[in-house]
């Protein structure tokens, strides 16, 4: 076998497709910036990062909408969206659907951070401890300041896997 150098265009195809491979859960991760506008998009490049401080990290490509709003407000929510709200999910991917975001009872604010959506598996409000920039994204790592856990959401999390919505109820255990 002879191993060549991949082309960088190439490589980055390859990768993208590789990354298609995982899967991941969705969560929503919403800001509100300081005239009290709430701010959102779904994110799979999101986890928890310590126990000791609690904190999560979430990055975000610095082109979206999203971005300027957590470095200003220096605040961010994660939200682990439960199956049945799959259908909530699509105006958080598409900037033309940006108006039908938070138009469901279901979102609460959450004072300086991003709004809680109830019904969630969970919500961890983080302020941003620290934020670094790599490639075309910022990773924010956000310290916990209150985590919401809904004990009646029970169909799990909405999981992404080759480019497609999947549900962890249609896997057979193992």
């Amino acid at each position: 076998m002879t191993v060549q150098k991949t082309s960088k265009d190439a490589l980055a195809q390859m990768f993208r497709d590789s990354m298609r491979l995982v899967a991941s859960s969705v969560s929503l991760v919403t800001a509100r910036d300081y005239a009290g506008n709430w701010h959102g998009m779904a994110v799979t490049s999101a986890g928890s990062l310590s126990l000791d401080p609690p904190s999560m990290m979430v990055a975000i490509n610095r082109t979206s909408s999203i971005h300027p709003v957590i470095l200003a407000s220096g605040y961010f929510t994660l939200n682990l969206m439960d199956e049945s709200q799959a259908d909530m999910l699509e105006p958080f991917t598409r900037s033309d659907m940006r108006d039908r975001r938070f138009v469901d009872e279901a979102w609460v604010p959450a004072g300086l951070s991003g709004p809680v959506l109830m019904g969630a598996l969970c919500s961890h409000i983080c302020k941003v401890a620290e934020a670094h920039d790599f490639g075309t994204h910022t990773v924010f790592f956000g310290t916990i300041d209150d985590v919401i856990l809904d004990e009646s959401a029970s169909e799990g999390p909405i999981l992404w896997l080759n480019g497609k919505r999947r549900s962890i109820a249609a896997m057979q255990p193992v």
